[in-house]
């Protein structure tokens, strides 16, 4: 594996990842794009270059997709990626405090930190993660989605109820189209372009970028949506990585293990990581006002489902995301299919991906530290009435360019509208935004399971790992209870003795 590492560095292959690195930074950076179709927009231009050389760039564009989306959503409030929703929610707040370039450092070095933890499982672990993720059946997957859902209460803001609204809005648009089962059509109304459902990218595009630009719009009077300010201390502190220590391992383990099971990926990650930052945190009220840490969370977390995702894909041959989908199809083109033997027919290919994550990270650090963070804020600090066009213009192409579908552009132009109507009446997006992501796969897997198991739900309390998800989900739900009553008796027994 040294070897092979040498070999990447010296070769001509490293000046094709670092294309990938720059290319993918600037698809992730631009609302609309993604890391998925850098990918896909490479894997043509790879197919005369060596199996290592492409490779090499086509992880190299993963790594800087993900890790770009992180720029437009603090300077702008809009994120580039689907994987960094959650970093608006402290990160453009820290912007509009005159902290960009703090915000804009820690979410490069905590991106870093992600990328490289989920590196290190990758090389260590990857054949025995792949055989626990092996025994995930539907109930496991079942239980793992109601652990997520928790992320609804505390991404609620100050009223739950709204919340829970939102929640059970994104739950119903998800029974929206063909069933997942049997291909019938249900709740359509006719309507043509219903009939695909409601797909979870374009509506991620409308509600957090379409509907921001919106917002923007109200207030076109001012020139700039962030105020001018100069990009300073952007390297973290010694005491802020101290402190961030405990957020880095525990989002780095959440994003790794999301990542690992298939079709979740790094935009659930986002969520639940920053949800538990902000259940362990000492002031969970500062959450959403400017905490440095919930940019830690969402950053770790998105970018160390890069190595999860690919333990399954090099393991089993099976995608952890889109991305790796993308990835596989580039592989075959060499004659590689990833499987179950892919280790020990393609040794050399499989520690040029290890290997590529790894230095992909470090080309991701160096070109956002010296380049990124001086270039991207200075082009998306246009005047509103030139960049709010243009990130519209770019988004809805973003969303065409998925599945070359106009009723996909339809479908998030509405949901932008849908976006901008909940912020106007104050109810969060974002428990609409997670239940609409996993809904489709927890009923897929929950009608799975109940047609294995012949109707009975038994399952889903006798397996370990699905009650492992089970006790984990009721714990999230009863502290935060516990912790509201035990604060209220504090402040009770505190203004009794003032009396």
């Amino acid at each position: 594996m040294i070897d092979n590492l040498f070999q990447l560095l010296t070769s001509s292959s490293i000046l094709w990842m670092v294309a990938g690195v720059a290319l993918g930074l600037v698809f992730g950076a631009v609302p609309g794009l993604s890391a998925t179709l850098a990918v896909v927009l490479l894997i043509p231009f790879t197919y005369n270059l060596s199996a290592d050389a492409g490779i090499a760039t086509l992880i190299g564009a993963y790594v800087g997709g993900i890790s770009g989306g992180l720029v437009s959503a603090i300077m702008i409030n809009m994120p580039g990626t689907p994987s960094s929703v959650a970093t608006t929610f402290d990160g453009f707040p820290m912007a509009q405090q005159g902290k960009a370039g703090k915000a804009l450092g820690v979410g490069i070095i905590s991106s870093f930190i992600g990328t490289v933890m989920s590196w290190i499982v990758l090389v260590l672990f990857a054949p025995a993660l792949s055989k626990v993720a092996l025994q995930f059946g539907p109930f496991e997957m079942v239980g793992a989605i109601l652990f997520g859902f928790t992320a609804v209460i505390t991404l609620s803001g100050s009223s739950l109820h709204k919340g829970l609204v939102s929640a059970l809005l994104g739950l119903s648009l998800c029974l929206i189209g063909n069933d997942s089962l049997s291909g019938a059509l249900r709740s359509t109304f006719g309507v043509t372009i219903l009939m695909g459902g409601i797909p979870y990218l374009p509506a991620l595009i409308g509600m957090f970028v379409i509907a921001e630009i919106f917002n923007q719009f109200e207030t076109i009077h001012e020139k700039y949506i962030v105020p001018k300010q100069k990009i300073t201390e952007v390297y973290m502190t010694r005491k802020e990585l101290k402190e961030s220590v405990p957020n880095f391992l525990r989002s780095s383990l959440i994003g790794i293990f999301i990542g690992i099971l298939p079709g979740i990926g790094g935009t659930f990650a986002n969520f639940v990581c920053y949800d538990q930052a902000k259940r362990a945190s000492k002031n969970p009220e500062s959450f959403g006002k400017g905490n440095y840490q919930g940019v830690v969370a969402s950053e770790t977390g998105n970018n160390a489902t890069i190595g999860g995702a690919l333990i399954p894909m090099v393991a089993m041959g099976i995608p952890g995301d889109m991305v790796t989908a993308a990835l596989m199809g580039g592989l075959m083109l060499k004659g590689a299919a990833p499987g179950p033997l892919f280790m020990r027919e393609f040794p050399a290919l499989s520690n040029t991906i290890f290997n590529s994550v790894l230095v992909a990270s470090f080309v991701m650090l160096i070109l956002m530290l010296l380049v990124g963070v001086r270039v991207f804020p200075t082009v998306l600090r246009l005047p509103k009435h030139v960049l709010l066009p243009a990130v519209l213009v770019m988004a809805l192409a973003g969303i065409y360019n998925i599945n070359y579908s106009i009723s996909e552009m339809i479908v998030g132009l509405i949901m932008g509208l849908l976006g901008y109507a909940l912020d106007k009446f104050k109810y969060p997006k974002t428990p609409l935004v997670i239940t609409l992501i996993l809904g489709g796969t927890m009923e897929l897997n929950l009608r799975r399971g109940l047609m294995l198991s012949q109707g009975s739900l038994a399952p889903m309390f006798t397996r370990p790992f699905s009650i492992m998800f089970l006790v984990f989900t009721a714990l999230a739900l009863t502290i935060p209870f516990i912790q509201k009553k035990r604060q209220a008796k504090k402040a009770q027994l505190s203004q009794t003795n003032k009396q």
